[in-house]
């Protein structure tokens, strides 16, 4: 057949010799006649079935395979991984550089050591300036340089000083020293980047090598990173679990493709067997995005401490105006949001989002601009198809629905945040939470919810259900010291108080962000979690209540007043007792996969300095601050109270200007175990003593009459001020 058609040329321009002027042997030339128009006939056929085909390959398949047919000619996928074997992830990667950039590749070896160490800067800093131009680094290896180049800078600036991590600077030179910067930048620009950069292809869709024979079936349990920081688990089960995403996208592309295929073929019945197949994925990636779990019951669980300490601060960049590799930058959501009709990116992450992807590689780019030339929510809202418009708004409420995939992310992101922000961060990767001076984790919040409903998302009002009341009582005074394993773990919400003590270690969110609440009022939290008006979890949620937080009846607003202002100050000692409770995690947890037990590091001995210096600078004046004002209720009740002693302690902590106790670094694990346990003795003490002063005025009895209680207060309150003053370390 193939002979026959490359003939074709020779018989439509005619050969009169061959067939019409073969006099000797018509029924010959008949034959020819006839074969030649079968002929004729079959290519016309052929081509117009390929013409057909073509018509029905939606714009985004055209540039899949123009881009597969543009990286093998390339022999490398520099302009972007985009193919329909691997999707958006590379059909392979290079675990070596050539021997002239050996000494990046030992850098790789050696960073989990180097961290642990705190030896980074010195390392790299005497790293010999290698040539990233095109004579010395082939094209083919351009993307493992940018990979140990861009994760060794975030390591040098993230893992080993002390600039706060809101800090911008004008440019990377400006830390990063030259054997560092320079060929970091060269790599980036001929990777087609405006400057340096490290993007989520490299921390991320390149950043790993996997046992599995198919790059759909890549998992968190058969990758290895190529290009770990610390090696311990919590880098590799969340780096992994979005690599796991990006590999479980593939299947998604290609039911894109079917159903965009369906619509420009007006084929109803194949449109909705792929979104049947859609909703079913989508469905896959919340399970596997539920193997980011905090919970000690879970195998593969992780710590948030110990993840905020290096994975979580890690991709925070540090040059104005750079936007650095957060989740917004997963194709995966950027291709759902153009297939499910996203047309709205005004809030902060939507804007974030748009310029995120102008700096993807091209391919990318043409693929997400191609996916906009056929509109399937479109089609399908002009169908009039009540059954495929009820298929659309499952598989849709399945990706975008509060109960969906970004309702749980939202979540899910609270979470770990909650913990986050509570033990030192300041921003997240693009500068949310610096807006809020209290609970910055809320307005990360807000921004995502914002994102969500952006996508046309109409979820059905939700309103908290009414509970019934309980008849046992709870005061403030009990509230604060249940937040400790020997006491239990309490937390009040809406006027309730529940005991999570039984709960702690199948709390889907980790026992950690628990302890972090106990003591606490966290409605606001529960209502952001959703927990308050989800049947489901509040029923499980009422399992657990205890009482009802009970307010006492005062007989003057005075009084009040001093009770309030003991309240703040009592919860927020519990708060930094909380907070300051965590850093037994950070120093017997692992910071690098290379740590032992009771053995402290120089990174762990790092981190506790800062956190030393945190309760020094931030946690005493805070509650210094509240116990002032506390003082100034007890004065206006009675003016002849003697406050002077109490207030001549608090001058140290709240004149202007006064420069609070400098830590000293700790020396060994002894010393440091010691240190937190007095400074955590002496929070709960703090504690323990305003309780008693709640207690006071939670008394039926009481009454400010009795000089003899007032007195007493004032001499609690005193050595309340006694112990800031040491925790100040004056």
């Amino acid at each position: 057949m193939m002979f026959l058609v490359s003939e074709i040329p020779t018989i439509l321009h005619g050969n009169s010799s061959t067939i019409f002027n073969n006099s000797q042997d018509d029924s010959s030339s008949s034959y020819m006649v006839n074969l030649a128009l079968g002929v004729i006939f079959l290519f016309v056929s052929l081509r117009l079935v390929t013409l057909k085909t073509q018509s029905t390959s939606p714009p985004c398949e055209r540039i899949i395979e123009e881009a597969e047919r543009t990286n093998r000619h390339n022999g490398h996928e520099n302009a972007g991984f985009l193919s329909k074997d691997a999707g958006f992830s590379p059909l392979q990667t290079m675990k070596a550089l050539p021997p002239s950039h050996a000494a990046w590749d030992q850098l790789v070896t050696d960073l989990p050591r180097l961290v642990q160490t705190q030896t980074v800067r010195d390392t790299v800093t005497k790293i010999p300036l290698l040539d990233a131009s095109p004579e010395a680094l082939p094209d083919i290896y351009l993307q493992r340089a940018a990979t140990i180049l861009g994760m060794a800078a975030h390591v040098f600036v993230r893992m080993e000083g002390s600039e706060p991590l809101a800090l911008k600077y004008d440019g990377h030179g400006d830390i990063l020293p030259p054997s560092l910067e320079i060929p970091w930048t060269v790599v980036c620009r001929r990777l087609g980047r405006p400057a340096p950069a490290l993007t989520y292809v490299d921390g991320v869709v390149a950043n790993f090598t996997s046992t599995s024979s198919s790059h759909s079936r890549v998992t968190l349990e058969n990758l290895e990173l190529l290009v770990p920081t610390v090696g311990t688990k919590e880098e590799h089960t969340f780096v992994g679990i979005m690599i796991e995403i990006n590999a479980k996208t593939i299947p998604i592309l290609h039911q894109i493709i079917e159903a965009q295929r369906s619509v420009l073929a007006k084929d109803s019945s194949s449109l909705k067997v792929a979104i049947r197949s859609l909703h079913s994925l989508i469905k896959q990636i919340t399970q596997i995005l539920s193997k980011l779990n905090a919970s000690r019951a879970h195998k593969a669980h992780i710590d948030p401490v110990l993840w905020t300490l290096t994975v979580g601060n890690l991709g925070i960049p540090w040059v104005k105006d750079m936007v650095g590799a957060a989740g917004t930058a997963h194709p995966f959501f950027h291709m759902m949001d153009e297939f499910t009709g996203r047309f709205e990116y005004l809030s902060g992450i939507g804007q974030e989002a748009q310029i995120v992807r102008a700096t993807y590689p091209i391919h990318w780019r043409q693929f997400l601009k191609a996916m906009m030339e056929v509109s399937v929510s479109e089609y399908v809202a002009a169908s009039k198809d009540r059954e495929l418009m009820d298929l659309w708004k499952t598989f849709t409420s399945s990706y975008h629905g509060n109960d969906g995939l970004l309702g749980f992310h939202r979540r899910k992101v609270f979470g770990f945040l909650a913990v986050s922000f509570r033990i030192g961060r300041s921003t997240t990767i693009n500068g949310l939470g610096h807006k809020r001076r209290t609970e910055p984790w809320h307005e990360v919040d807000q921004e995502l919810e914002k994102a969500r409903l952006e996508r046309r998302c109409l979820d059905p009002d939700e309103h908290d259900p009414d509970t019934e009341p309980s008849s046992n009582k709870v005061f403030v005074s009990q509230l604060i010291q249940h937040n400790s394993e020997e006491t239990g773990y309490w937390f009040s919400a809406k006027g309730s108080v529940y005991d999570a003590s039984t709960f702690m270690q199948k709390h889907p969110g980790g026992d950690t962000v628990i302890a972090l609440c106990s003591g606490q009022d966290i409605t606001d939290s529960l209502k952001a979690v959703g927990h308050l008006t989800n049947s489901s979890i509040r029923s499980k949620l009422e399992t657990h209540r205890i009482g009802t937080l009970e307010k006492p009846k005062f007989t003057s607003s005075q009084i009040e007043g001093v009770y309030m202002a003991a309240v703040e100050l009592g919860q927020k000692a519990a708060e930094m007792e909380n907070v300051h409770q965590r850093n037994f995690q950070l120093l017997d947890g692992k910071l690098t996969m290379l740590d032992s037990p009771e053995a402290l590091t120089p990174k762990k001995s790092r981190h506790l300095l800062d956190a030393k210096n945190r309760l020094q600078d931030e946690y005493v004046p805070a509650l210094a601050m509240l116990l002032d004002g506390l003082l100034e209720s007890i004065a206006v009740l009675d003016m002849k109270l003697d406050l002077s002693t109490t207030r001549a302690r608090m001058v140290g902590l709240l004149s202007p200007g006064t420069v609070l106790g400098t830590a000293t670094r700790f020396s060994d694990y002894g010393m440091a175990l010691d240190t937190l346990r007095r400074d955590v003795n002496r929070l709960t003490e703090v504690k323990d003593l305003v309780a008693i002063i709640l207690g006071t005025f939670e008394n039926a009895s009481f009454t400010c009459s009795e000089q003899s209680r007032l007195e007493s207060i004032v001499g609690t309150l005193n050595r309340v001020a006694s112990h800031l003053v040491v925790l100040a370390g004056k």
